[in-house]
């Protein structure tokens, strides 16, 4: 059992259970209860962000209940965004108007529920008739220049039927939206019921635990194939946001098993009235009350208890679907969820640079990247996650090294280090992010650059960027044990469009970022040459790693003449030199996490037993330092690749 409590970066604030909407797939305002609760005033709400900023908590999503209602909901907005925290709010909208020139300036991202375009509908769902409310807020906004929208569409079997219209809406008026396949917001809850109508569903008392007399409630439904496959279909529709690893997670749903779930260990839940629920909004049934600061609440035995025998173990876990609180551990397990969380981040942010496709061109795009898809399935399928909320994936010592889910053979300590020197998975070298991402990063932004200068040439590269983000993946995968062999195809695809890129980057920024993306494909080394080459950027070191398995010695004796000296021993695979250990004691994971001999405690790892090495990695982890994490990577993968330090 995990004892210590884990990094809190994530809090959800719900500022009030009330609210002035009905959904039927919702019950805090049929339930008692949600019912009467102190609300903070606004300097208990300053005091409250005050605690959590000192616990670590940068990223804050206010919801409800519906937040508007709270007569203090700008000093809440303000005050954390004063505290530096990235602030998310969620409103139907309904009396949101009035404050909104306050509030939407100081808000990263504004939610706003609509399901429907339809008045008669939308009172079916929500129990009022304020739709016309939602569309004049999201109209007036957008004319005002707010580019923080987000729409959110709960899709149901009610409104499947008209989701292009809603998708067509915020196309129109260039918002985001997010499609929601309908889940089981709580136990007992397995369909939108009648607005209005009332039902006592399961929470129990606060503060006490559910009744182990009551009836058993019956399954929770999850959606249909049909309607998962409707929403995924959707996702190269421009300003469309599908997560394909809350589809899978949806798909996959199997009671048997247990939940990864972020309540109490990565995301801390805060009440009305500033307590810690316990284990979170949607099954809780107990709470710590606000009478110490956040940082000793988070050390409580019974956060811990709960957190370590009952989140992701309970009924309700093992069929939730409530996507804030299970997003944000799959960015901490290196599983499959990940990969495909992965995958739509990057199409997220690839997608807006490619104009609206044709019906033939968007199919094409869903056949291949159904296949891509389901091979990122495949080969992900045996990876493991970590036995701690701290380890970002399985590892056991064998061999002087470390044997992943990642690797045929055993990896480095440096490389589980350098991994491990990061809060979550985004950097973990042998993820194929890590390398995609340039696309959206440095690639595209450079190419966008000259379409803006009306060059045609430019506009059709960025026109075929969503095939290269799968031809990319396709290549990335083949090192996963599972992998096979690189796909052929893919590189040669890659190759041409790489060298038309080149040519038109040539000497520009972004020309290094390409040169290093054109080396896994299959373009001749002295065509790469002509416009780019790698050296000196930040991936590089990286680069040479994944070419050691990506390429053949033919191949990486061509591309030598395109990296820094000091890597290219290790990119033809010369042996690398052993360095005799200096004297003196060996740095502690705290020291060495500081930045004192991270190279030599990796070292003194190598023959460490499978439970010394996971003592050092969590020792290793409690110490990280955002700020330094990139420095630290970057000096064990030096070291790995036999480069001497600076």
């Amino acid at each position: 059992m995990a004892t210590a409590p884990t990094r809190f970066r994530h809090a959800r604030l719900y500022l009030t259970f009330r609210c002035n909407s009905r959904c039927g797939y919702c019950n805090v305002w049929q339930d008692p209860v949600f019912d009467g609760h102190r609300e903070l005033t606004a300097d208990g709400l300053r005091r409250c962000l005050e605690e959590l900023a000192e616990l670590g908590v940068t990223y804050l999503d206010i919801t409800g209940g519906e937040p508007s209602l709270h007569r203090e909901l700008v000093t809440a907005v303000r005050h954390a965004r004063d505290l530096g925290m990235t602030v998310e709010l969620t409103t139907n909208a309904i009396r949101f108007a009035p404050q909104a020139a306050e509030i939407v300036p100081l808000v990263d991202t504004l939610n706003i529920s609509l399901d429907t375009l339809s008045a008669e509908r939308y009172h079916r769902i929500r129990g009022t008739d304020t739709l016309d409310r939602t569309l004049t807020l999201v109209e007036k906004l957008r004319a005002d220049g707010a580019d923080n929208l987000k729409l959110i569409c709960v899709v149901t079997d009610q409104n499947a039927a008209e989701l292009q219209d809603v998708v067509a809406y915020a196309q129109q008026h260039e918002v985001d939206i997010y499609l929601a396949p309908m889940f089981d917001y709580f136990a007992a809850q397995s369909e939108v019921r009648p607005a209005g109508s009332v039902r006592m569903l399961k929470l129990a008392a606060v503060n006490g635990r559910s009744d182990a007399t009551a009836p058993a409630q019956a399954p929770r439904k999850v959606p249909s194939s049909l309607l998962l496959r409707k929403v995924a279909e959707q996702r190269y529709e421009r300003r469309t946001v599908v997560n394909l690893a809350f589809l899978h997670h949806l798909r996959t749903l199997d009671p048997a098993t247990v939940t990864a779930c972020g309540a109490g260990s990565r995301i801390l839940t805060i009440g009305p009235d500033g307590r810690v629920m316990l284990p979170c909004y949607h099954d809780w049934d107990a709470s710590l009350a606000w009478e110490r600061p956040y940082r000793e609440l988070v050390r409580d035995p019974e956060l811990i208890r709960v957190r370590d025998e009952e989140v992701g173990h309970r009924p309700a876990c093992r069929t939730c679907a409530v996507f804030p609180y299970l997003g944000l551990p799959m960015s901490h397990r290196l599983t499959t969820p990940f990969l495909l969380q992965a995958f739509s981040r990057e199409l997220d942010r690839l997608k807006p640079y490619a104009e609206a496709m044709t019906p033939e061109r968007r199919a094409v795009l869903l056949e291949r990247s159904d296949a891509v898809l389901a091979e990122v399935e495949r080969v992900s399928a045996p990876l493991r996650p970590g036995q701690h909320l701290d380890e970002l994936y399985h590892f056991e010592a064998e061999d002087g090294g470390v044997r992943t889910g990642l690797a045929a053979e055993p990896v480095t300590v440096e490389e589980l280090l350098a991994d491990h020197a990061h809060d979550d998975c985004w950097r973990v070298q042998r993820s194929p992010h890590r390398i995609v991402r340039l696309l959206y990063s440095e690639i595209v932004p450079a190419l966008a650059d000259d379409r803006q200068a009306d060059l045609p040439r430019a506009s059709a590269l960025i026109e075929e960027v969503l095939d290269v983000q799968l031809d990319c993946w396709s290549i990335l995968l083949s090192p996963l044990p599972a992998g096979g062999a690189p796909d052929t195809a893919a590189r040669q695809r890659l190759a041409r469009w790489c060298d038309r890129a080149g040519r038109a980057l040539r000497g520009r920024p972004g020309a290094s970022a390409l040169a290093l993306l054109a080396s896994l494909s299959t373009l001749p080394a002295a065509d790469i040459a002509s416009w780019g080459s790698p050296r000196g950027h930040a991936e590089e070191p990286l680069a040479v790693k994944l070419l050691r398995s990506l390429a053949g010695p033919e191949r990486r004796t061509e591309l030598a003449c395109l990296f820094s000296p000091e890597l290219v021993p290790a990119l033809v695979g010369e042996p690398v030199a052993a360095r005799t250990p200096a004297a003196g004691p060996v740095p502690t994971p705290e020291e060495a996490r500081g930045g004192r001999e991270p190279e030599r405690f990796a070292a003194a790892l190598r023959h460490a037993d499978t439970e010394a090495l996971r003592a050092a990695v969590r020792r290793w982890k409690a110490a990280a330092d955002p700020a330094t994490a990139r420095h630290i990577e970057r000096r064990l993968l030096l070291a790995e690749l036999g480069v001497p330090p600076a």
